[in-house]
Formats: structure tokens, C-alpha cells, sequence
């Protein structure tokens, strides 16, 4: 795995905004082979990987709260026949209410909280859903957590933050706004054909002095 690592420093951001304030320090992750960026704050630590489609796992500080989030990401060529102007439709198929419900089977004595569609996370079209559940794996406890899914050209994105029950609405802003720092690859352009001028739009080409008279001859 591909990962570019990169560290800002934010003061020259606080200087500009006339705010007062110690640097803040965040880290830039680029994966190259997925085609996926994200930044989280300089507290936040990399941890393994727990499942085959986990690219990146990623622990708040304080263990008690057992506050992460994860990139997991699966291919899906299924709809890369269809044109972009149907991304939002193929969202409504590919990863709505019926994705969510396979994907929270992981868990065990789910209760959805909030589900929307549809939603952005990077430049795909994707849905979002809060919920709470009992972990069936490691440390057993009761979590919640909120999750975005995002489909864009042939892979699905998915994006789960999650803390120990008690203290999630503690850990909601900061899992928002490393969801909000994921972005994709540009590989899919808005335009059908592409960035093409209007070259309908040009003089008539002549060639070799205009049009001449073809003799045709019937065999």
C-alpha cells in the first residue's frame, strides 16, 4: 500500500483570520493505489487494520472512548456502463437503505438513528446513516457511530467513525470534519465527452479547391 504522509501547520491560516492561537497540526494521507485522501488532527494515531477492506484505521486519543474511524474500500465495476448523469440513481440502487442493512450485520442489536440520501463524500454520490450497536468482535461494547458510503467511478468508499456510547455527541465534530476532509482521484470527467471545444461551431473545411463532380459507374 501506497500512502503519502504529510504534516500543515495551520498558524499562517489563524494569522490571516486574526486569530490568536497556538499552531494546530494536522496530517495529510494520500493513497495512491485507491485513489484517496484524508487529514485528521496530529492526536489521532494510525492502528491496524481489523477487516480485508480496511485501507485505513485511524484511533482518537483516550482509550476509554474508544473513538476511530476507518476507510474501507471495495471495488464495484457494476455500473461503470452507465453515464455520469446517472450517479445519483445508481446511488438510490447501489447504496441505499438495503447496503446499510448488510453492512450493520456486522454488528450485533442495531438500532438506526438517522439515515440520508443522498449525501457527498468526495466527488461521489453516496448516503449517510447514524446508528448503535453492540460490537461482535474484540472488546465487546456499546457503540455508535455514523458512516458514509460514497461510490465513485469503479470503487465504494466508505467512511465509519464511531466512539463508546456515552461519549459519541463528544467525538461527533471531530469525526465530522475528518469526514469532510476525504476527497478522490479526479478520474471521471463532468462533461459526457469530455473537455472538447465546440468544433461544430468552425468554418466549413475545403479541400483541394472545394467539391468536384464524382463520375459513377454502375458494373
Amino acid at each position: 500500500m501506497h500512502f503519502v504522509k504529510r504534516s500543515f501547520f495551520l498558524a499562517a491560516v489563524f494569522c490571516f483570520i486574526g486569530i490568536n492561537s497556538a499552531k494546530a497540526e494536522v496530517f495529510f494521507i494520500e493513497d495512491q493505489v485507491n485513489r484517496f485522501s484524508i487529514s485528521f488532527p496530529d492526536l489521532w494515531i494510525r492502528i491496524n487494520n481489523q477487516k480485508p477492506d480496511d485501507e485505513l484505521t485511524i484511533a482518537g486519543p483516550g482509550e476509554p472512548d474508544f473513538a476511530m474511524c476507518r476507510v474501507r474500500v471495495r471495488e464495484d465495476r457494476r455500473f461503470l456502463i452507465y453515464p455520469r448523469k446517472f450517479a445519483d440513481s445508481i446511488q438510490k440502487v447501489g447504496y441505499s437503505r438495503d447496503f446499510w442493512n448488510k453492512y450493520l450485520g456486522e454488528y450485533d442489536d442495531v438500532y438506526v438513528d438517522d439515515f440520508r440520501e443522498p449525501t457527498g463524500l468526495g466527488k461521489g454520490f453516496g448516503s449517510f446513516t447514524e446508528a448503535t450497536y453492540t460490537t461482535a468482535e474484540g472488546t465487546i461494547m456499546r457503540k455508535r457511530g455514523l458512516m458514509f458510503a460514497s461510490l465513485y467511478h469503479d470503487k465504494a468508499y466508505i467512511v465509519d467513525c464511531s466512539a463508546e456510547e456515552s461519549v459519541y455527541e463528544k467525538w461527533r465534530p471531530a469525526f465530522m470534519g475528518v469526514v469532510k476532509s476525504v476527497d478522490f482521484e479526479k478520474v471521471v470527467h463532468e462533461l459526457p465527452s469530455g473537455n472538447y471545444r465546440n468544433f461544430m461551431a468552425d468554418p466549413q473545411v475545403v479541400i483541394n479547391g472545394g467539391p468536384k463532380k464524382v463520375d459513377v459507374y454502375r458494373y
